[in-house]
This record gives structure tokens, sequence and C-alpha cells, in this order.
């Protein structure tokens, strides 16, 4: 049977971390230290995780026309995303995210610039959705306006349509569309602040399976997630893991997921084969992990499950 494709829709960018050598950051001076970068980017990352996991995927989104935007779309295109929806925006930088955290791994400051995916509009996603397969999945971020987060759904058809906050100040871009989402991922702090409520976990997620949402994760770091569909929450456990960096776990669960369904899986049975997409990646020093293959997700979820016959 052949694999359904999935779209995303929504940031690429490059992160930058930089540490202070010191414990303790220094204020209102130059501070010694070390800088890295990579690629970065939500709706980029978990269609890099798609592609490794050998889905056919496209990417709709806005890089400046610099060098960084040139590395973006070179990279991304040899990790196996279809990276012809990508523009070159010449009046806007490539989006960064930029972390400083001390020596003692404490975030001093974090500085989104995210201005190219405002020229992201409801036609642009709109034009891209008339020429996506009419049994594709298609994965938005909320780096988009809400304007044209409106259009997708509304232009969504039949089509599976699944989301990620992305933080809990671009949350609120998703409020208008919750009916018409398939799927939510979120974490604690961003289901606390939809609801309104510091409840535990539990009561959360049963709250979140009352609607408007049919399913959803709800992710839980080393816990695992709490999913729910058609009003029922299960418990997916974490699969145990040697982290090296947690960074992208949520993106690699997210993209696994995705995988799964594209390939034929029902939601609950994708949710419990995608921890191990999120069990490699963090084993990895990478944001995405670039072994990450079906056959190494699906190798890695049989050690957990030795009595289950997984179909590839």
């Amino acid at each position: 049977m052949k694999n359904r494709s999935v779209l995303c829709i929504g940031g690429c960018v490059i992160d930058r971390v930089g540490e202070t050598v010191d414990a303790k950051e220094r204020l209102h001076t130059s501070n010694i230290g070390h800088m890295r970068s990579s690629l970065g980017g939500v709706a980029r990352n978990v269609a890099e995780n798609l592609a490794r996991l050998g889905i056919p995927v496209s990417l709709l989104s806005r890089v400046g026309d610099d060098p960084e935007g040139e590395r973006v779309i070179a990279a991304s295109s040899r990790a196996g995303i279809d990276m012809a929806g990508v523009v070159r925006d010449s009046q806007a930088a490539t989006a960064s995210y930029t972390a400083i955290f001390n020596g003692e791994g404490e975030l001093v400051i974090g500085l989104a610039d995210m201005g190219v995916f405002e020229a992201i509009t409801p036609e642009t996603a709109i034009e891209a959705l008339a020429t996506a397969a009419a049994d594709a999945v298609l994965f938005t971020d909320a780096n988009l306006q809400p304007a044209t987060l409106r259009a997708i759904a509304k232009a969504k058809g039949g089509r599976m349509l699944a989301s990620v906050p992305v933080s809990i100040q671009k949350l609120a871009r998703l409020t208008s569309i919750l009916g018409d989402l398939d799927i939510l991922f979120l974490n604690l702090h961003e289901a606390r602040a939809l609801l309104g409520s510091e409840d535990d976990a539990e009561s959360l997620a049963h709250r979140l399976a009352r609607g408007p949402v049919r399913r959803g994760l709800l992710t839980l770091g080393p816990r695992g997630a709490l999913a729910w569909a058609d009003g029922k929450v299960t418990a997916i456990p974490a699969l145990a893991s040697s982290p090296v960096n947690v960074n992208g776990a949520g993106d690699a669960l997210a993209g696994a997921t995705l995988a799964r369904l594209a390939v034929g899986d029902d939601f609950i049975p994708a949710a419990r084969r995608a921890m191990a997409a999120a069990a490699l990646t963090v084993e990895s020093p990478h944001t995405v992990r670039a072994d990450l293959t079906m056959s190494a997700l699906l190798a890695r979820y049989a050690l957990s499950q030795p009595t289950e016959t997984i179909i590839p």
C-alpha cells in the first residue's frame, strides 16, 4: 500500500545556542562562551522526521534571501524534504531563535526573530492545499498568522489536520481553529494555558478529551504522554532511554505519529510506536536524528513490546 503524503506548513528556522564559560552570566558586558547553530523550526523538524521515516513530505514556508536561507533549503533538501514550496524573501531575514545559557544550564535570554513568516498568506496556503493529494495529511505549527491558520482549516476538506502550538505565547493563534483540528500535540504548560487550569496532567487530559479536538497527545517528557481519542484517555509510556539531548523529542514524537498514521496505523498504536522515535532522538546530540529510519523505529519499539507483531 502506498504511503500517504504529508504537507507541513510553518516555521523553518536557524537555531543558535550560546553558553557562557562562567557559571553565572555577566550582564551589561561581553561574556566568554561558546556558540553553535543548527536547523530548526517545528514544521521543518517534523518534516525532516517524516522524510527520514520514508514518508513523502513537502514544506511550505519562507526564508530570507541570505546564506542562512540557502543553508536551510540545501540541508533540508538533502534530508529528503520537498522544499519547492519554500520561498526566498528578499525583504526579510531567515527566521532565527537565539538562546543564551549560563554555565549552569539556565536560560538567560531567548530571542525569536520570526517576522518572515508573516508573509505566508492565506492565499499562499490555499494554493498549496489545492495541489496536495486528496488523502494527504496536513500539519501546521502556530508560527503562522491566525488568518492563515483559519484559511488552512477552511480549505482542508476531508484531509486530516494536525498542529503544534510551538509556545504558550503562540497558542492563542490556534484557538479559533481548535474545532477543525483532527490532532493536537501539546505539552503540560501549553495544556494548562489552553484550559486556564493548574490541574494535574490526568485531569487536563480528560478535559481535553471532552473537546473540541477529537484526538491529541499531551506530552509529559520522561513520563511519556497521555493520548485522548473519541472521549477516552490512554497513557502512552515513554520507552527506556539514555538521554543526551532532549531537544527535538516532541518534534520526533509528532513526526513519527504522523508517519505511522500515513502508513495506516490507528491513532493510539501510532502514538505508541512514535515513542520509539522520541527515545532514539534524545540519545542523539542532534535535534533531528540523521540515522532515523522506520526500520530503526520499529526495531526499538519491538524491544519494549516483544509479544506484539508489527507490520512495517
